[in-house]
């Protein structure tokens, strides 16, 4: 066999090697474990062009090459040789000088040449070496977290944490771009938007998504309408501000649309950061969200294991409570994260949501089987930051658990727990029989200190406790934060119609807003001691700020229609009022009461005096606030309520 056919044949047997190896695990499935396991194309191209030369091969501890047959009228040598030559220590020519070369078959390799394994194919590591752990040396003690949230020293109003993440700057730029593209509609009619008309226009998305109707337009229906949103913007005036919002410069739109999300990337990119800034607990999870959409859109995805199948997908890092702190849109393509390595698409996400996360202070992360990896866990394990997750076990190599059958038998409850080091990092997985199999793998949690669990028995017909390994409970408690903050936002989603697709955007992200300023709110009253019986709930604090953005610093006009109404119309209108508020009546908010602005005193119909301790029944009534105060040469409770 001459060196051409020998080298053939190996490359051959590596080939085989490695599909014998690799029948469960995808190229994209597993990455790097450890030094290279192969020759690289490189080298064995090298070889098979020019078999005379001599250059490095690889061996195969797991079968040894058996030396190769001599041609006629020569001597079986380790080394192959032309007739009438004398054995050498590496391939020669007549006339040449003896050089030392690379070992062939059956030859025993030089002192320092490197051995290399043939069991996993180029650019893979060294498969982890799993050994079974016990109930004596199960248990894991996760570092300490380092870092700390400074508690609050004041609760605000729903207004102040809705502007600290739409700050004036932001709102400026939405005007502006609204006001913009509405001249390169049409350069004869201008839409004069302002912070304030916009404002109001929020508020009114806000009132719409707490009391829902099938159509937009119904809000001003004389039967139907709202007064909060009727009084205080018109129904054309709001149409057309929604026709025009707008968030970037379409003339700087790039010729090849490069990216999708290039209409509302400002707000987008605005909102990320404000929500990076929030302080993070300890815990945190990443998982997948749906933006609602059925509309045509090259952005839409299907996720059948969500309520929301169809709409645009977003890759959320949350925490434990729910409030979100970043997130990347989904467009077709995830790229590699710069300055980090590629471990693939799913691995790529958590790395980027991470970025913001503080290294070396051992946060928590979770996450579901689509993003566990043994690389990711191990790369994020060097920055201190310990994960927790499902896993397929497709992607765990040298790992072999009991079937399903087999663990059955045994009964619920039953688990095993391997572990292995890859990359200096010590990492476990455990396989849990419920109904079905549970694989998990952590870099911080074990099965120790077990638990229990409640499930239903369905031959006893009664629940029943089973076991539960430590690092179930843990994953279930923490893990829900993406799946809370959905069930928030669908409570009162902002349900507005558009054909625009940076609208639904639009609305979702409000949406967001809201929620993520409400579970601040909560954390801060729990920070202060106050009672939960005293924090507002979602729904009234978002009534409060949509009631602040409509009224706040605005002008009330009542706009009415037709023919001049009728001396008695006042008590008519008090009565309707009456009819719809049948208990005490409550105040305005402080950032209402106290703004100074359009707070004018009209004579009705006599009723109870809003001033604390004042038990008058004055006939002044504050057309703003709807408030009765007295105004009196002994007592101004009207100014004192408006300044105090």
């Amino acid at each position: 066999m001459d060196c051409f056919r020998f080298y053939s044949s190996q490359k051959k047997g590596i080939s085989n090697q490695i599909e014998d190896s690799d029948q469960s695990i995808s190229d994209d499935e597993i990455p790097d474990y450890g030094s290279d396991c192969m020759p690289d194309d490189d080298e064995l191209a090298n070889l098979l062009d020019d078999p005379d030369e001599p250059g490095p091969r690889s061996s195969n501890r797991c079968q040894e090459q058996t030396p190769e047959p001599s041609h006629a009228g020569q001597r079986p040598t380790p080394e192959p040789s032309h007739a009438g030559q004398e054995p050498t220590p590496g391939p020669s020519h007549a006339g040449q000088e003896p050089t030392p070369g690379p070992s062939h078959a059956g030859q025993e390799p030089t002192p320092g040449q490197e051995q290399r394994k043939l069991t996993q194919p180029r650019n893979r590591r060294m498969i982890p070496l799993w050994r079974q752990m016990g109930a004596t040396n199960s248990a894991l003690d996760p570092p300490e977290w380092l870092g700390n949230i400074e508690p609050a020293t004041t609760v605000r109003n729903p207004v102040e944490y809705f502007r600290d993440f739409f700050t004036p700057d932001i709102m400026h730029n939405i005007v502006s771009q609204s006001n913009l593209y509405a001249t390169q509609k049409d350069v004869t009619r201008s839409l004069n938007l302002s912070v304030p008309d916009f404002e109001q226009f929020m508020g009114s998305l806000f009132a719409m998504s707490l009391v829902k109707l099938s159509s937009s337009r119904l809000y001003w229906k004389a039967k139907l309408q709202c007064p909060m949103i009727s009084e205080n913007m018109s129904r054309d005036r709001w149409e057309e501000i929604k026709a025009n919002v707008h968030f970037n410069d379409n003339s700087t739109l790039p010729n090849n649309n490069s990216d999708k999300l290039f209409k509302v990337r400002p707000l987008l990119t605005h909102l990320a950061a404000k929500f990076r800034a929030i302080p993070k607990p300890q815990r945190l999870c990443v998982d997948e969200q749906m933006v609602p959409f059925k509309g045509i859109s090259s952005l839409k995805q299907y996720l059948p294991s969500k309520p929301h199948k169809w709409g645009y997908k977003i890759f959320c890092l949350c925490g434990a409570d729910g409030i979100m702190y970043d997130f990347e849109v989904y467009t077709g393509k995830i790229l590699p994260v710069p300055g980090e390595p590629d471990l693939g698409a799913s691995s790529n996400v958590v790395l980027d949501l991470v970025k913001s996360v503080p290294t070396g202070i051992y946060h928590l992360l979770y996450f579901d089987n689509w993003f566990t990896s043994l690389p990711l866990m191990t790369t994020l394990a060097k920055k201190q930051i310990l994960c927790l997750g499902t896993v397929r076990v497709n992607r765990l190599p040298g790992l072999s658990f009991g079937s399903d059958k087999d663990l059955l038998k045994t009964g619920r409850g039953t688990h095993q727990e391997k572990s292995a080091l890859v990359d200096d990092v010590e990492v476990r997985a455990v396989k849990w029989m419920d109904n079905r199999s549970v694989n998990l793998l952590s870099t911080f949690a074990s099965v120790e200190p077990k638990g229990e669990c409640k499930r239903y028995d369905k031959k006893k017909k009664s629940t029943v406790m089973i076991p539960c390994p430590a690092i179930v409970l843990e994953y279930n408690k923490f893990m829900g934060g993406v799946d809370l903050m959905d069930s928030l936002l669908s409570l009162y989603r902002i349900h507005t119609r558009s054909k625009k697709y940076y609208h639904k955007l639009l609305f979702h992200f409000l949406d967001v807003t809201v929620v993520n300023c409400w579970l601040l709110y909560r954390r801060d009253c729990k920070d202060l001691g106050i009672p939960s019986r005293k924090i507002m709930m979602l729904q009234e604090f978002k009534l409060s700020l949509a009631e602040a953005l409509l009224l706040e610093g605005k002008s009330v006009l009542v706009r009415k229609r037709g023919r001049p109404s009728s001396a008695g119309s006042i008590a008519a209108e008090f009565q309707r009022k009456k009819r719809e508020f049948p208990a005490t009546k409550a105040i305005p908010g402080d950032e209402i009461r106290t703004d100074g602005y359009h707070h004018y005193p009209v004579v009705m119909v006599r009723g109870r005096c809003k001033n604390p301790n004042c038990k008058s029944v004055p006939v002044f009534f504050c057309n703003k606030c709807k408030v009765h105060l007295c105004i009196t040469k002994d007592k101004n409770c009207f100014l004192e309520f408006h300044t105090k």
